[in-house]
């Protein structure tokens, strides 16, 4: 798996190349059941952590959000080496292309469009008060990740439509992964499915280990440590996992722990300087789909009901006088299950008119 990898069209065309980031899984394996962004083979880049790529066990990972994007920005422009810029990124990887657009100007590089799905600006979040308040946001969201986030089988045997990393195909028999996601097959569904039909969106689960997607459980989730943990003790048989599956999940997991660190940690200032404007469009496509809750042992936790009210909001913080340009979409999908197959197409349809005039 490389860190950017070439997920549709043609890398010789003339057009500008779209480069979407990973979310807080690190993966960008869900941007490959994108419909096609384009007539024209233009060509669409997923970026993926270092952390997912050979050598990652040893990646001196960055300390903030901005050297993240300043890492991914070398290797964009090692593909791309001048404007204009095309980038988006779904829920952290548009905050990270955010940073990015800003590091590209700050070079005197044009930027056409950062397209961001469900991604709030960074400046608003909270620190974490304790370690352990850090360690349960990080496990629920591992649990939330796992059981929705665009990485699951949608049916029984998951051969054709599970979007399979290559380190994956290669370190373990494809039958012993499919018998592993049938095992799993309740932990991998869409909380959209027809089989969790009446689940809220997952969304809801930021915080409440109540919920029908944290209940479900998750190969590695109650064991969650930040970095070389593999399964705990009592797992028992549904940790079973081939090798190679066994260490996607563990490095999701730190990429995760990792993740909401960096997001917690970015200081307003950090992403725009006051008084400044981007000369470029921004464009937020706004999950619509279900309420979000705060569960109950949270309700006096003032970090989590900030982070409820920022995802409710059009904007979700971001200022529309910041950027040339601001457009919020709506899309009916929910924030998890936002590249799944009942989404996927209304998702495509507006990332692909979000590009359509870019040539």
């Amino acid at each position: 798996m490389e860190v950017i990898t070439l997920i549709q069209g043609d890398d010789m065309s003339d057009l500008t190349p779209l480069f979407l980031v990973h979310a807080i899984s690190g993966v960008a394996l869900p941007f490959l059941h994108l419909h096609s962004l384009s007539d024209d083979d233009r060509p669409v880049y997923g970026i993926t952590s270092p952390l997912h790529c050979p050598g990652g066990d040893v990646l001196k990972y960055p300390t903030s959000l901005k050297d993240l994007a300043a890492f991914y920005l070398d290797g964009i422009r090692d593909i791309q080496p001048e404007g204009p810029y095309l980038l988006g990124g779904w829920s952290m990887g548009g905050m990270i292309a955010m940073f990015i657009a800003q590091m590209l100007e700050a070079r005197g590089e044009e930027v056409y469009k950062v397209i961001m799905i469900d991604s709030a600006n960074p400046e608003v979040f909270p620190k974490f008060k304790s370690t352990e308040e850090h360690w349960e946001f990080a496990k629920t969201t591992f649990d939330r990740t796992i059981s929705a986030g665009g990485l699951q089988s949608h049916d029984g045997d998951g051969a054709d439509d599970f979007p399979v990393s290559p380190a994956i195909t290669s370190n373990c028999e494809m039958d012993d992964y499919i018998a592993t996601q049938s095992r799993h097959s309740s932990v991998w569904k869409s909380p959209s499915s027809p089989t969790i039909s009446s689940a809220r969106s997952s969304v809801a689960s930021i915080f409440d280990s109540n919920s029908p997607f944290t209940s479900l459980g998750s190969p590695l989730s109650d064991g969650f440590l930040t970095d070389d943990s593999g399964c705990d003790s009592d797992c028992g048989s549904d940790c079973d996992e081939p090798p190679a599956m066994e260490e996607f999940l563990r490095h999701i997991k730190t990429h995760i722990h990792r993740g909401l660190d960096l997001i917690s940690s970015v200081q307003l200032g950090d992403l725009f300087t006051p008084g400044t404007k981007s000369d470029f469009d921004a464009v937020l496509i706004k999950c619509t789909a279900g309420p979000i809750d705060v569960a109950e042992e949270y309700k006096g936790n003032s970090g989590a009901q900030l982070i409820e009210t920022v995802m409710r909001e059009q904007n979700m913080r971001w200022n529309p006088s910041q950027f040339r340009s601001f457009q919020s979409i709506p899309f009916s999908g929910d924030h998890d299950a936002a590249f799944q197959p009942q989404f996927i197409g209304e998702l495509s349809s507006i990332l692909r008119e979000c590009i359509e005039d870019v040539e």
